[in-house]
């Protein structure tokens, strides 16, 4: 599948939810290479409410807080504060518990252990240095299932999908000091949702994978693929997106230790394709997993990562890697972790010993079930030679009656696709 395919897919996809107020755009739900950015991690403690009436959100007639023009001061992503102890606000976010941002609440609070339903979080911080002419992106990981996004009293949008990530823009809405970042996350299992009320795993709510802040130039790198699309000549092609482009702006690509360096001309649209052989390359394997750096510049903008270059076709019955044979010998493998209290792996250290495992099963293939894992399995698994079939949470009782449903699993399926279409290790 071509990048622009997988572009038209999440451009055709319900991926965010209209509901008469202010949204993600589009482009926030198109893909953003955003693993090897330099961050502001806004990971670490964040207080939380736990509301399974959904006070917080509803009024009394069960009418959205956040649908109104002037909201009321009980809606809790206003952060509202009691100016007299006679005003009628009956929460505080700053007296209230807190949880560990990424995690799951499951595992962190006990009482929480068997919850479904709604938990507000809240995170202050200050702005990061920026020049005038940059823009500001806030990225999540994932959050478990639904995620409604406020930005010091406003609404940003809202994402569905507990497994994929998601980011919005907030230029112009920070302030220097003190912002209020407010996530009301709803894990409820439904039966249009995916996946559907019924599965094989626990149900984890949280802000589960990482939270970073982004200050990215007006014209920036968002996304690029690349990959070796002929074995027998050894050739390279790929693209290259710029956001923000107005056309004809320069893109420079290299690989440093394959000696090449390439310039290209974006279109109006931010896009251009690059191709080149590499004759000398060492192919990526599970026994020689050898990776790339790559290195993607425009104006004063820089991507970085590490590639690694391979080819799987078959021939019948038989899968090939690189143009031979290749019998998989593999384990499934949940993002859970089952040491320190159990719970949703929230690291790249807990990551690597679930695939540590697996290598040690003599393993050279594992199924990441039943969901998309968090990025640190997949590269990593580039990193340790392990073959990966990657998947979305279609499992059992789909309702593909509901064209809502439909648009939501083509969603999750493309969102994975671009998150991790440069992954050698992925096959399936």
């Amino acid at each position: 599948m071509n990048l622009s395919v997988i572009r038209w897919l999440l451009a055709s996809s319900l991926f965010v939810l209209s509901l008469g107020i202010s949204q993600f755009s589009l482009a926030a739900e198109l893909s953003l290479q955003a693993y090897t950015r330099a961050a502001t991690s806004l990971n670490g403690e964040w207080k939380i409410i736990v509301d399974p009436y959904e006070n917080g959100y509803y009024n009394y007639r069960y009418e959205p807080f956040d649908q109104q023009q002037n909201p009321s001061v009980n809606a809790f992503f206003t952060d509202s504060k009691q100016k007299t102890p006679s005003d009628l606000i009956e929460y505080d976010f700053d007296k209230a518990d807190t949880l560990q941002v990424p995690g799951d609440w499951n595992t962190q609070k006990e009482k929480l252990y068997y919850y479904e339903g709604s938990v507000w979080y809240r995170k202050k911080f200050d702005a990061p240095a920026a020049k005038k002419s940059d823009r500001q992106l806030i990225y999540f990981g994932a959050v478990n299932y639904r995620a409604d996004v406020y930005l010091n009293g406003k609404k940003l949008g809202v994402h569905v999908g507990g497994f994929t990530p998601f980011h919005c823009e907030v230029t112009g809405k920070l302030k220097p000091k003190d912002n209020s970042l407010i996530i009301k996350v709803d894990n409820k299992r439904h039966a249009d949702a995916v996946p559907t009320l019924n599965t094989d795993w626990w149900n984890y709510g949280g802000i589960t994978r990482e939270v970073k802040l982004f200050n990215v130039p007006r014209t920036f790198i968002r996304d690029y693929t690349i990959a070796l699309t002929s074995l027998t000549q050894k050739s390279v092609a790929g693209s290259v997106l710029l956001d923000g482009a107005k056309g004809g702006e320069k893109v420079q690509l290299r690989l440093p230790e394959l000696n090449i360096k390439q310039t290209v001309t974006v279109d109006k649209n931010g896009s251009a394709n690059f191709s080149f052989a590499v004759p000398d390359a060492q192919l990526w394997s599970p026994e020689s997993p050898k990776l790339y750096s790559v290195q993607i510049s425009s104006g004063s903008d820089k991507l970085t990562d590490n590639i690694g270059l391979r080819t799987i076709t078959t021939s019948g019955k038989q899968l090939l890697l690189n143009g031979k044979p290749i019998f998989l010998r593999g384990i499934s493998v949940h993002e859970e972790y089952s040491a320190d209290g159990g719970g949703r792996v929230s690291n790249a250290k807990q990551a690597k010993i679930l695939l540590g495992w697996a290598k040690e099963l003599n393993a050279n293939f594992v199924r990441l079930a039943h969901y998309p894992h968090n990025e640190d399995m997949v590269r990593l698994a580039d990193q340790m030679g392990l073959l990966v079939w990657s998947e979305i949470p279609v499992y059992w009782t789909i309702n593909w009656k509901n064209e809502a449903t439909y648009q939501n699993v083509e969603a999750q399926l493309a969102a994975m696709i671009e998150r991790d279409k440069n992954r050698a290790a992925v096959i399936i």
